[in-house]
């Protein structure tokens, strides 16, 4: 994964020096490359292009953080990315942050999730700091093998959207989003995966624009998907046999069966309730080493 200094310039990158390190090389430019190639013939080359990298954004309220999944979540991208990026936190700050964590603070606005979690969205398109084609995740959601970019395109959905599987804020923001998406004809599949997805912000923009009811807590993410002009068929995650996603809901889950289907999955997650010792601790042994967001 590229540095913030690398983020924050455009040059070409053709013939250059490398100096090999034990787990990655880094050239003149700043790019870090988890690589064994220490050879400049070797070495693949940065074409110029309008977006040379892209900017992994993670929206952090420390009010509900649990346990160090946000340092877990960074080291594995870190480690697991096949492709340039920058990183970008919008929200609280930890101490171990480092320079390479392009940080944006931002206050919670709400007690409604998807209300606080749009504002800091609409941050994300505001800012700089932020690629125009740039992928949205959480501090809960980790890389389990290396992904590329492609990984993180494919569409996937959980069904269709239906209120009456959940409760509280959370059910009677997908009603809202049902109620919108009905108003105008859309289709209602359920996008919210909890897995990193790629938005674009003059689509965001556009969104915005044209839904202004999403400002009141709508689920953006399957609104987003759901009224794109040219949708490609997404796929249906179901844990026991994709070959994308593995949640964690349970504090004691079977160990031997989660390293078994992690073999074949690209992502891991938890939910509030799959936070656990027995998480710490499996995430500590996946990811050892710190990254270079940690001071």
């Amino acid at each position: 994964m590229t540095t913030r200094k690398t983020a924050s310039k455009s040059k070409d990158v053709k013939e250059v020096e490398t100096v090999k390190t034990e787990k990655t090389q880094v050239n003149e430019s700043g790019t870090v490359q988890t690589s064994d190639i220490a050879s400049s013939d070797e070495s693949p080359v940065l074409e110029k292009k309008a977006q040379d990298h892209t900017s992994v954004v993670i929206p952090y309220c420390k009010e509900f953080a649990q346990g160090r999944e946000l340092l877990f979540a960074l080291r594995s991208w870190y480690e697991k990315t096949c492709f340039p990026a920058n990183l970008v936190i919008i929200g609280d700050r930890e101490d171990w942050f480092s320079d390479e964590v392009s940080f944006i603070e931002h206050q919670r606005t709400s007690d409604n999730p998807q209300i606080d979690t749009m504002e800091k969205l609409k941050q994300a398109i505001e800012s700089p700091e932020v690629t125009e084609r740039f992928i949205w995740t959480n501090d809960d959601i980790y890389l389990v093998n290396r992904v590329s970019l492609a990984h993180i395109e494919i569409p996937k959905v959980l069904g269709d959207l239906n209120p009456k599987k959940f409760k509280g804020v959370y059910a009677e923001n997908m009603s809202r989003t049902i109620m919108l998406l009905d108003k105008f004809g859309l289709p209602k599949q359920n996008y919210g995966t909890h897995t990193p997805v790629i938005f674009e912000k003059f689509k965001l923009a556009e969104m915005l624009e044209r839904f202004p009811e999403a400002e009141s807590g709508v689920l953006f993410s399957s609104l987003y998907f759901n009224s794109q002009a040219f949708p490609a068929y997404p796929v249906v995650l179901d844990w026991e046999t994709d070959q994308f996603l593995l949640p964690i809901i349970s504090q004691k889950p079977n160990e031997e069966k989660a390293i078994e289907l992690l073999q074949r999955k690209v992502f891991l997650n938890n939910t509030v309730s799959g936070h656990s010792s027995w998480l710490e601790k499996f995430l500590e042994q996946m990811f050892p080493e710190p990254s270079i967001f940690e001071e």
